[in-house]
């Protein structure tokens, strides 16, 4: 038992009382919160897997009631309990989604909290509490009368080895009046130093009983969920303690009780025995109950087993545990895991990346929530595998140090980890078949520590992570220039409009110059009238356009063409809001701006439909050119990027201006567009090569097929597949010929049960009894009832085929008649045989027990004799088979 956890001092092993909370169902009682119509019913909870209704892994007391357990599949729960309740677990990343039960722990968690510091929590639905300082407190108002001990705080209280709460709390009483009646007996079983603890030992477990009472309470009013709980000296006692009274109830393990309960107790029972370690001691030792541990001595064990665990069995098998109650509020690792059963193994190289990718995507979401509210960032991280090597599962688990808490990175460590603790990673000649198929795959962080205020701005790296995924799938447009925080001023709607234009124009501006050869710099000409108003900047540019000819067209810069624009002024000029001076005069402009561009559009709206039809036409081939498996209707799914770009074609044919001609550079997607095209590849290649999703088709250019006369299915014309689809349809009309026989025979039976009159009841006399009224018929239930001749009142039946046996007076077919005869000498003659038998062992231990010290030699010959003797009276089995002359 190797751990590094806290230990107490072995002088303080009797003084300390530990509860442990355990929640009732918890996963059930989490369904029906959720779901107030399922409350008193038969319910479980079931994993993702829909194979025969899914695997259960929770079970509430109605349900168990009715034979439904843990690790059942739903339909056995099904047929069971038909009024089962059946509720599934949320799915997320193709793999189960406990998210709900672990936040509804933290739940719980939170009012725990508030009884003690001391607060461990095991898992989901149990937690450790060290309630000392508060049994001691009691202790102190008990005696000078300031606290004094409820029956009502005890409702649902249990002692082991007690009938009933009442009988502890009588024994209690009782020693208060004399504190050492129980001293002989105690000195016996504890050390002299451990007498004055054994003596307070019931009654301060009596106290933590009342605690515990209380902290059930608080738990139900404010969650609503119920529990139970043990109230022990240790954490392993505690534990054993909580469930031996479930649901909703609380139990105590008095310390003198121990050694009873040990005694019956199996060792795999003990928490940290129930593995192989357990496994070992019970070989070793040869041993079944852990009290059987305690006539080893410390240094036996120790010699068995190394001296820590030595140690540690010596001390639990005496009901001592000294690990300390840590206080651990959040977990100490977040992981995730999932299983490749069966055909699902992974054995390609873009799975394994799929579902690394899924697992890491989950530990990033789980790593921000838990920064977020914990304050804290793990530094280690740990990836589990198992491989099929040689027919043989090899289990493996390697770590690292975690340093990028992003997806991508994630998945590069985990998969270089794989690479690199595998001897053979890819299979000779194939650079994406793996060589060992994977069947579990797991990812875990840990090893956290606490972020100060200063520390590596984890919150700004984390929130760097979330940006970067929405420009990945599409939801921001791009990224605007930083500005400085602290000189951010106050600015209204058209200023910042103002100033994106700006910005905006002078970088179209650079471009047109290079595209047109203008060796005039822009910057220049803006530096040398710096209070140039932009928007006149713009009427210039497009008074221009309008005044030459060919360039109608693209009136419309590329500023606008998206039309967003357009619509920006049109609603300022409907709105019209006021500010300052200079916002006033630019609000003009813009109005004026505004409404020079309606004109100029309305002018050429003629001009436009030529080219708006060629652009229709345009965009109608880019959409038809798309690869196959995406669709171009606007209701299913597409790529964002593909998405962004459509968009631009529609608005390029709604306003009729012509897309710009664009180089092979401006053509090439962005490094996010690539690295989002790598994953959705990825992903379809997966989804391409994994048995899930894999559909067979039938190449009937390779194979020739026939048609099937009954079922009309194409089988491939080869001998193997004839045969088996035929035992197909012979199995299927063998399965309805069986129903339908034993349909019919029930029906008959159950015709001759209603149609069968009652005989009347004979009274028949006992063997040996002179007069009939001491006779006694036999029960109704009686077992001889089986073993009666059946009635035969079988009428004859019409067909004149058929004739009685006369053995026994069934009607058989004359065809079939010397075969039921011969059954009959066949039956008669193994009869004779077993009391041929039974009589020659009958006689032989009658020899026996009449001369037992004869000698070997004359016994054998009397007992050759006895058969010979007994056996002459009755035909051998040779005499059934020699002809006779």
């Amino acid at each position: 038992m190797s751990s590094a956890r806290s230990h107490v001092s072995m002088q303080n092993k009797y003084d300390r009382v530990v509860l442990l909370v355990d929640m009732d169902c918890f996963f059930c009682q989490v369904e029906e919160k959720q779901h107030p119509e399922y409350r008193n019913r038969p319910l479980a909870v079931v994993q993702y897997n829909p194979w025969r209704g899914g695997g259960i892994i929770a079970v509430n007391y109605a349900a168990r009631a009715k034979g439904v357990t843990r690790h059942m599949r739903g339909d056995e729960a099904k047929d069971l309990c038909p009024e089962i309740v059946l509720c599934q677990v949320p799915n997320i990343r193709e793999k189960a989604d406990t998210s709900k039960y672990r936040d509804a722990g933290k739940e719980v968690a939170n009012v725990l909290q508030r009884f003690t510091q001391l607060l461990e929590r095991a898992s989901v639905d149990e937690a450790y509490l060290d309630i000392t300082e508060t049994v001691n407190h009691r202790m102190q108002q008990m005696q000078s009368g300031a606290f004094a001990l409820q029956p009502q705080e005890l409702v649902n209280t249990f002692a082991v080895g007690y009938p009933s709460i009442g009988d502890y709390v009588n024994k209690i009483t009782n020693r208060f009046a004399n504190p050492y009646m129980d001293d002989e007996r105690y000195q016996m079983s504890y050390d002299q130093n451990d007498l004055p603890a054994v003596r307070q030992s019931d009654i301060r477990l009596l106290i933590g009983a009342s605690v515990a009472g209380e902290v059930r309470a608080a738990v139900k009013k404010e969650t609503g969920y119920e529990c139970s709980a043990g109230i022990a000296h240790n954490k392993i006692l505690a534990k054993l303690a909580a469930g031996m009274n479930k649901p909703n109830k609380q139990t105590i393990l008095p310390l003198t009780e121990t050694a009873s309960l040990f005694d019956s107790l199996p060792v795999g029972k003990i928490k940290g025995l129930g593995g192989k370690f357990g496994e070992v001691v019970c070989e070793t030792l040869g041993i079944k109950f852990m009290g059987q541990v305690v006539k080893f001595s410390e240094v036996d064990l120790q010699r068995k087993f190394d001296e820590k665990n030595g140690t540690w069995l010596f001390n639990i098998s005496r009901g001592i545990d000294l690990e300390a109650v840590t206080p651990r509020f959040y977990s100490k690792s977040i992981g995730c895991c999932k299983k490749f059963p069966g055909r699902n193994n992974i054995t390609g190289l873009k799975t394994l990346q799929h579902w690394l990718g899924e697992l890491s995507s989950e530990i990033n979401d789980r790593l921000e929530k838990d920064f977020i509210e914990n304050n804290r960032r793990a530094k280690h991280m740990v990836v589990q595998y198992v491989q099929d090597i040689d027919g043989e599962e090899v289990a493996s688990s390697r770590s690292t140090a975690l340093r990028d808490y992003d997806q991508e990175s994630i998945v590069r460590l985990s998969l270089d980890l794989i690479k690199a603790n595998t001897k053979t990673f890819l299979r000779p000649g194939s650079e994406s078949a793996l060589n060992n198929a994977i069947k579990f795959l797991g990812i875990s962080v840990g090893k956290f520590e606490t972020v100060s205020s200063g520390q590596n701005k984890l919150q700004e790296m984390f929130a760097n992570q979330a940006a970067k995924k929405r420009r990945v799938s599409g939801d921001e447009p791009g990224q605007l220039p930083k500005v400085e925080m602290e000189k951010k001023q106050k600015q209204t709607d058209e200023f910042k409009m103002k100033s994106f234009f700006a910005n905006y124009l002078q970088g179209a501006k650079k471009e047109d110059a290079k595209a047109d050869g203008i060796s005039a710099n822009p910057l220049a000409a803006a530096a040398g009238a710096p209070n140039k108003n932009f928007v006149e900047e713009y009427k210039h540019k497009l008074h221009a356009a309008v005044r030459t000819e060919g360039t109608v067209l693209t009136s419309t810069p590329a500023e606008f063409k998206e039309s967003f624009f357009s619509q920006y002024l049109k609603q300022q000029k409907k709105t019209g809001q006021q500010g300052s001076v200079t916002s006033r005069e630019d609000s003009l402009d813009v109005q004026e701006l505004a409404e020079e561009l309606d004109a100029i559009e309305a002018d050429n709206s003629k001009d436009f439909e030529e080219d708006t039809e060629e652009e229709t036409e345009l965009t109608s081939d880019t959409h038809m050119s798309k690869p196959e498996g995406q669709s171009s209707d606007a209701g299913q799914e597409q790529d964002p990027n593909t998405l962004n770009d459509s968009t631009g074609n529609d608005l390029y044919v709604e306003t009729g201006i012509v897309p710009p001609t664009l180089t092979e550079d401006e053509l090439k997607p962005s490094t996010s567009k690539r690295k989002f095209d790598e994953i959705e590849s990825s992903v379809s290649n997966y989804k391409e090569c994994y048995v899930e999703f894999a559909v067979p088709n039938l190449r009937t250019d390779i194979l020739p097929t026939i048609k099937c006369d009954q079922c009309g299915a194409n089988i491939p014309d080869e001998v193997k597949s004839l045969q088996t689809h035929r035992d197909h349809h012979f199995a299927q009309e063998l399965s309805r010929t069986l129903r339908s026989t034993e349909r019919e025979e029930r029906t008959q039976s159950r015709q001759k049960i209603s149609l069968k009159p009652t005989p009347p009841k004979k009274s028949k006399k006992t063997a040996g009894s002179g007069s009939s009224s001491y006779s006694t018929a036999p029960p109704s239930n009686s077992i001889t009832k089986f073993f009666r001749a059946k009635p035969t009142q079988e009428q004859a039946p019409s067909d004149p085929q058929m004739n009685q046996c006369p053995e026994c007076k069934a009607f058989i077919k004359c065809v079939d008649m010397p075969e039921h005869l011969d059954y009959h000498v066949a039956r008669n003659l193994q009869r004779e045989l077993n009391q041929q038998d039974l009589r020659t062992r009958t006689a032989a231990l009658n020899k026996e027990k009449i001369s037992p010290v004869q000698p070997k030699k004359q016994s054998q010959k009397k007992l050759n004799s006895t058969i010979s003797a007994s056996s002459s009276g009755t035909k051998t089995i040779a005499q059934f088979f020699s002809q006779s002359n």
